[in-house]
């Protein structure tokens, strides 16, 4: 038979000993039950499978729509559908910067996973909306990140806040020029209608004005401050005796392009834009980027980092899938005639 001794706690030594064991015993339990929470919560964010994503874009416009549609395909390529693992919202605040300030208001305070903003406007706003990075930014649509105003300084990984990812797709304003001059060889004096206001557009403009220089084209440039000054403006431009009108990358102007096409049209001049979405009436071609690509590169990138992919791993890069259109209706209302030949 086996006798059991026990030990004899009203010894101090012997009580002594039994307290060191409780404690080591106690360490050893809160150590246990940390360790299982920690797991329990990696587990939960390796498993988690409900995001909750925004989508936003300062107007509803063919160019930002195609770049919309790009970003939701590559979403649900790569398996985030709507209502089946994720919740996707969609905002447009119709071009209203007051409206798109408190949709950027909103989308911070309202428990994000990520946002993607489409145009700059819509970066501008969302970005100065999210400065603490409560959300994660990726953007696209945007002419030049760099001079935007968000704290993008470079094009490196660690050149952009860390809550804040994306590619620029600086309009390809020189091959409209040099389209331009193909069709036309004699072409030497171009209007531009621009909103001073839009950086987009401002960056546009300065990069025509370099080509112009480089072309020995006249570039007659004036401003609006908004889309009702726009018919006035590029009437007082044909006035001025210009051949052609052009149209960068302006928010503002893009909005109110038939009333460029009318000025046109009366003028019988053609004009030609940096959107490749919008060619009809008098405008005889659109060069541009084909922004539905732009926005399927940009939702890549917002899946790789809701999936972990760290953003000091990933620089802003200039994407720009050139493409073309070419309108010969627009040849009906036009002197002298261009030749488009070579481009259809």
């Amino acid at each position: 038979m086996v006798k059991l001794v026990w030990p004899n706690f009203a010894k101090p030594n012997h009580m002594k000993h039994f307290n060191i064991l409780k404690a080591i015993l106690a360490l050893a339990i809160t150590a246990a039950v940390l360790l299982l929470l920690d797991l329990e919560n990696r587990e939960s964010e390796k498993k988690k499978e409900f995001f909750q994503i925004a989508i936003y874009k300062i107007a509803s416009r063919m160019v930002l729509d195609e770049t919309e549609n790009g970003v939701l395909d590559a979403l649900a390529e790569r398996g985030y559908v709507d209502g089946k693992n994720c919740a996707i919202k969609k905002y447009c605040a119709e071009g209203d910067m007051p409206t798109g300030n408190m949709i950027a208001q909103t989308i911070v305070n309202g428990n994000y996973d990520i946002v993607v903003s489409v145009s700059t406007p819509a970066l501008q706003t969302m970005a100065n909306a999210n400065k603490e990075g409560k959300v994660k930014h990726v953007f696209c649509a945007v002419t030049d990140p760099f001079i935007s105003g968000v704290g993008i300084t470079g094009s490196a990984p660690d050149q952009h806040p860390p809550h804040l990812v994306g590619i620029g797709t600086f309009q390809p304003v020189e091959r409209a020029f040099d389209t331009a001059r193909e069709m036309y060889p004699a072409l030497k004096k171009v209007g531009v209608v621009w909103c001073t206001s839009e950086v987009c557009s401002e960056a546009c403009v300065i990069l025509a004005r370099k080509k112009c220089k480089e072309l020995g084209i006249e570039l007659v440039e004036m401003s609006v401050e908004s889309s009702t000054q726009i018919l006035e403006t590029a009437m007082s431009l044909t006035m001025r005796g210009v051949e052609a009108l052009w149209l960068g990358g302006d928010n503002v102007v893009e909005a109110g392009i038939d009333q460029l096409i009318n000025a046109a049209a009366r003028a019988k001049i053609p004009l030609f834009t940096n959107n490749p979405y919008k060619v009809y009436g008098n405008v005889i071609f659109g060069v541009g980027a084909k922004y539905y690509d732009v926005g399927k590169t940009a939702g890549t990138m917002a899946v790789d980092v809701l999936e972990g992919k760290s953003t000091s791993e990933i620089g802003t890069e200039n994407v720009v899938p050139n493409y073309i259109t070419v309108n010969p209706e627009a040849l009906k209302n036009m002197e002298p005639k261009w030749d488009i030949s070579k481009f259809q």
